[in-house]
């Protein structure tokens, strides 16, 4: 259903697609993230979202003056949005929309058969709906820097670490429970941490993929746990989570092969799986607070 749904915002049902769209996709466990992009500053672009039973985050990257918009086939007034700014939607009910100018949107779509399974995961009471409002601009700086941090994953989906993805799924699942829902939901910190043996067998698995090609689940069910659980006790266990963890295991075994004043950056950076010297360069630096470079120039003394 997801894939579906992602699908179906990249067209533009029965109607007219602009010219210039651009649309990319991008799998997060459970969520759907899309990109459309397009620019029409002379016409309207027609917009149709198909009914699904799920709930959809539109966060806008860019101005997008007032508009014509209708749920359920009836006028509804809607908000300019600012960039950051995002919808908030329930696909239980029909969208449509009248756009005019650029449009530069992140979407993330969340079933609600996944929310389910989140609160079922966590010994929580069902969540019943979550605070949607049709037309209404969000302002919220944590679901702004979750669909800011796709955007350079929508360029290059193949090489997404499933690590990183389902950490995103994760954290958007969790702050939508925790700030969306019609009652109150209180998420408690458990004091615990892994057994060694799942510690041990934690971190076995994730340096066996360096390249982070392993989801929460597949180590959750190693170590006989729900993700959201495997992800909170593995950080209270070893003071970071498994995504940050992998980073830093990464650079140390990528600063062995830096010594070596032969072998090209770029190539130590793909080795290790880092898209290009840029991101390689960029993780370095927030592991060891200097370039790769840097570092080597400095062990040369």
């Amino acid at each position: 259903m997801a894939n579906e749904i992602g699908r179906s915002l990249g067209r533009f049902v029965g109607l007219e697609q602009p010219r210039t769209l651009s649309t990319r996709f991008l799998q997060l466990a459970e969520i759907t993230g899309t990109r459309l992009r397009w620019n029409e500053p002379e016409n309207e672009a027609p917009v149709r979202m198909e009914r699904s039973n799920g709930y959809l985050l539109c966060l806008q990257r860019r101005y997008l003056a007032e508009y014509p918009y209708w749920v359920n086939d009836k006028p509804v007034s809607a908000m300019p949005l600012d960039a950051g700014q995002f919808l908030f939607l329930d696909m239980n009910e029909e969208h449509a929309s009248l756009t005019r100018g650029a449009v530069d949107c992140v979407s993330m779509y969340l079933p609600h058969e996944a929310l389910r399974r989140f609160h079922e995961e966590h010994d929580l009471p069902s969540v019943g709906a979550l605070r949607t409002a049709s037309g209404v601009a969000f302002n919220d700086d944590i679901i702004r820097n979750l669909g800011e941090c796709l955007v350079p994953a929508f360029e290059r989906p193949d090489r997404v670490s499933q690590l990183f993805a389902d950490h995103v799924a994760l954290a958007l699942t969790t702050h939508l429970s925790a700030s969306y829902a019609e009652g109150p939901v209180v998420l408690r910190p458990v004091r615990g941490g892994l057994a060694q043996w799942q510690e041990r067998r934690a971190k076995e698995m994730l340096l066996a993929n360096l390249d982070g090609n392993i989801g929460l689940g597949e180590l959750a069910r190693a170590c006989g746990l729900s993700r959201s659980h495997f992800a909170r006790e593995f950080k209270t266990t070893v003071g970071m989570p498994p995504l940050r963890w992998l980073l830093v295991q990464r650079i140390e075994r990528a600063k062995d092969l830096l010594m070596n004043p032969s072998l090209p950056i770029d190539q130590i950076a793909l080795h290790f799986g880092f898209t290009d010297q840029s991101h390689f360069t960029r993780a370095f630096h927030k592991v060891e607070g200097v370039t790769p470079g840097t570092w080597r120039r400095i062990r040369r003394f």
